[in-house]
């Protein structure tokens, strides 16, 4: 093995004497080196650019698009810059009510290409009355409003490795803003997907979002885009597709759905129902993306709730030495009752999924909403849960180790 070694040896004492001059040869090849060290980073520096971890920024023009529902339009402020993110992502928002600092995920509702363009981007609202963060937004939210945004989350995207050339949306109510993004994005680099399918489900035609706007898109689109609005309870005027999205509906109107990949966003209503219809056209799951649960409008009527309405609780929260004791109501999550008290943990998606609000019960019961369910097994094991999508069944105690 020896002989077809690539190493050569000159001998001892000759490597020995080369050993010691290595050091007056290095000093030498510094001295003709430059002097001012190079200390820049260019991948580091565009990985910043791209994904900040968190932007600070304002609205700088809004615009209602129903009678419940308002496009913010957001620039970042100096200092900041927009982060890079797909179609169909989501930004969780932090904001204050009352000096108490709370999160809030929302779909982009602009493309892509607009942020990198025009340094601005959308963020669509829809108002849910009685809701503890919504009716504060729609009433003090408005220009020169400054928020901070964090880094983009969701699954709902293209990719061509997972994706079929042809992709029905289904869509319900303020749902539609990703496919919004979506077909802005398509028509502007026309890439893949190669055509969409969108079924629209609304209540009656004034409740229709961007419906001007999406009408106009589909027509430029040139045939790869088709829009069909669904009305649940549609004024005796109307002529199109009437009730609910159903697998009927589907095989009639998206003859070849068989091949096509299906993305799913709207109400947690909508999800319950959209599934089992899913299940009749033999959908595998591997072709379905459904968009994050979001929070319950009123959790008594889910079928699996086991607890009572207008009941209060006494959550007791540990945080490394500080012991906090604060009142949980039995119709929202453990998480609104943590910000309605100023404790507000870090939360992104809303829906038990991303894992930032992961906390630990030490002590009491607590139900998590099934479909929001992403706390891994072993974490059950030992205790751990998702807060955004847990509500207490009595007294609680709660480890939470994130906050605002």
């Amino acid at each position: 093995m020896a002989d077809k070694a690539k190493v050569k040896i000159k001998g001892y004492f000759t490597d020995l004497r080369g050993w010691f001059s290595l050091p007056k040869r290095r000093e030498a090849w510094i001295e003709t080196g430059n002097p001012k060290l190079d200390t820049s980073d260019p991948i580091a520096e565009l990985a910043a650019k791209l994904h900040p971890g968190t932007i600070h920024a304002s609205i700088v023009a809004t615009h209602r698009e129903t009678p419940t529902s308002q496009t913010f339009t957001l620039a970042p402020l100096k200092g900041s810059q927009l982060p890079a993110f797909h179609a169909g992502q989501y930004l969780s928002v932090k904001f204050t009510i009352d000096g108490k600092t709370l999160t809030r995920p929302f779909a982009i509702s602009s493309a892509p290409y607009e942020a990198l363009e025009n340094g601005r981007l959308d963020i669509t609202f829809k108002v849910k009355p009685g809701g503890y963060a919504s009716e504060y937004i729609q009433e003090n939210w408005h220009v020169g409003t400054e928020l901070v945004l964090d880094a983009p989350f969701g699954h709902i995207y293209y990719n061509g490795i997972r994706d079929s050339a042809h992709i029905v949306g289904i869509a319900g109510g303020s749902g539609v803003t990703i496919f919004r993004s979506l077909i802005k994005e398509m028509l502007h680099s026309g890439d893949r997907p190669d055509r969409l399918t969108l079924l629209f489900g609304s209540r009656n035609s004034s409740d229709i979002l961007y419906r001007k706007e999406l009408d106009e898109l589909a027509t430029a689109a040139g045939g790869r885009v088709t829009i069909i609005h669904v009305l649940s309870e549609p004024e005796d005027d109307w002529t199109g597709e009437k009730g609910f999205i159903t697998a009927e509906l589907i095989g009639r109107l998206v003859p070849d759905y068989a091949e096509a990949s299906f993305y799913v966003s709207g109400p947690a209503a909508l999800y319950d129902f959209i599934e089992p219809e899913l299940d009749k056209l033999n959908i595998s799951p591997m072709r379905r993306r459904i968009e994050c649960y979001g929070e319950s409008d009123n959790i008594v009527r889910h079928p699996d709730f086991p607890g009572q309405a207008d009941k209060t609780y006494t959550l007791t929260v540990l945080l490394g030495v500080d012991r906090r004791e604060v009142v949980a109501l039995s119709t929202e999550t453990i998480a609104v009752a943590l910000e309605r008290a100023g404790l507000a943990i870090d939360t992104r998606c809303r829906s038990g999924e991303c894992g930032w609000c992961r906390s630990r019960l030490e002590s009491g019961r607590i139900w998590q909403r099934p479909q929001s369910d992403g706390v891994r097994a072993r974490d059950k094991d030992v205790g751990y849960f998702h807060p955004c999508s847990a509500y207490p069944l009595e007294d609680i105690t709660v480890r939470v180790f994130t906050r605002l």
